[in-house]
């Protein structure tokens, strides 16, 4: 994916670089997963047109964007096809505490080629890459051999950039790539850090940071879903394949069944799901009430706030599962009430419905009668109607329905864009 884009750049006469990483990009078994790219300011502005015009091109589709600074992008990229995921860590400039440590100038005028792909100066590139795996604390063994060889590549201009940037620890960080010795980085990590220069932020920076955080408020780019299904349909493996897999969010979340959090949040096992009788009507209609609290407060507390934080939010089992299998919930209640209060409780995104002919379940988990599980399955399958509740045939093996599951949910991203 990432060749086609670079190509598709290049026909448009939209001068790029990639900043590091670009040798991996041409791995056999490389994925593709993250590719660090900058533009100019100007092209920086309108790069979401750009790439929405090459994925309707090329037949991808847009599933995620973070807005993470003024001047950098996550923009992640999904091939229905292939089932590929390309993200795009996009930037208008090279800075760190609002300090720009290379001009836009500097950099386009002085950029460099590999196969074909445009790349930093071996200067620019040590600076950067060497700041960036600082900030994070990753500088390991393997980078930092990396560094040096781009150092001895243009002796000069490194010792130039180094001396100019960092202009009390220059002497330690040249020291440690002629002598060969990382320990004297690692050891000097935090002088090192706050020997970078520090720029001041402007009045239209700052207005423009706000505004961005603003809009990530009233736009979240977490998601929820919701897995229903009878014991046996395969809830907990389809989740943790789907967890596995590469995702376009930050985090993830797991609920069961109510958007609270327990002591470990987990799924307990149960054996005998309808082991006790039914609540009478009285009893169950203020069970309903008590769900109507607990949904709508929990997902004011603990959903909303993490959809900001770009997570994706799985919910095992939801309060449809009392619809279908009212005895596991002991509600003795009238269907339609249950029915009625379900408008007034909130909703995930998407739900996947797993279910299957009722006799390969059977065989999986025999915890209910055959003649319940089937009237199971007949009301879980009556939720279905292929705009927020999706019926997966889980008689397939656990990797295609993981990306039947993931399909769908990337479509549903793509509609934000």
């Amino acid at each position: 994916m990432i060749h086609t884009f670079l190509k598709y750049l290049k026909n448009n006469n939209l001068d790029y670089v990639i900043t590091n990483g670009y040798r991996e990009l041409f791995d056999a078994d490389s994925s593709e997963n993250d590719v660090d790219i900058l533009f100019k300011r100007k092209d920086f502005l309108t790069i979401e047109k750009v790439i929405k015009a090459f994925c309707k091109k090329e037949n991808f589709k847009i599933v995620q964007i973070y807005h993470q600074e003024v001047y950098a992008k996550n923009i992640f990229l999904y091939c229905p096809t292939t089932h590929q995921m390309l993200n795009l860590d996009i930037y208008g400039k090279l800075h760190k505490n609002n300090y720009e440590y290379f001009s836009e100038d500097v950099i386009f005028s002085s950029k460099r080629t590999f196969k074909d792909i445009s790349v930093l100066a071996f200067h620019q590139e040590l600076f950067h890459y060497f700041l960036k795996k600082m900030s994070k604390g990753d500088l390991t063994d393997n980078v930092f051999y990396y560094l040096k060889d781009l150092y001895f590549h243009d002796k000069e201009k490194c010792l130039e950039v180094l001396s100019n940037q960092l202009k009390k620890t220059n002497k330690q960080v040249i020291n440690a790539f002629e002598n060969d010795n990382i320990q004297a980085i690692l050891k000097n990590r935090e002088n090192i850090l706050s020997d970078v220069k520090k720029g001041n932020t402007t009045l239209s920076y700052w207005l423009k940071d706000k505004f961005r955080i603003v809009k990530r408020i009233f736009k979240p780019t977490g998601i929820s879903i919701a897995f229903l299904g009878p014991d046996g349909s395969g809830k907990t493996t389809v989740i943790n394949g789907l967890t596995s897999s590469n995702l376009p969010f930050r985090k993830t979340d797991y609920f069961h069944l109510k958007p609270i959090y327990t002591k470990n949040n987990t799924n307990e096992v149960t054996n005998n799901p309808h082991e006790f009788k039914p609540y009478n009507k009285l009893k169950s209609y203020v069970k309903l009430l008590f769900f109507f609290y607990q949904y709508n407060l929990g997902w004011i507390q603990n959903i909303i706030p993490l959809k900001i934080k770009s997570s994706l939010i799985i919910f095992d089992r939801y309060f449809d599962d009392l619809i279908a299998d009212n005895k596991r919930y002991r509600y003795g209640g009238q269907n339609y009430m249950a029915k009625f209060f379900r408008f007034f409780i909130k909703k995930p995104s998407l739900y996947f419905v797993l279910v299957t002919d009722a006799k390969t379940i059977y065989k999986r988990k025999q915890e209910v009668a055959f003649t319940e599980l089937e009237n199971q399955i007949y009301k879980y399958k009556s939720l279905v109607d292929n705009q927020r509740y999706f019926e997966i045939d889980v008689n397939e093996s656990p990797n295609i329905i993981v990306k039947n599951v993931s399909r769908i949910l990337m479509n549903k991203m793509n509609e934000r864009y």
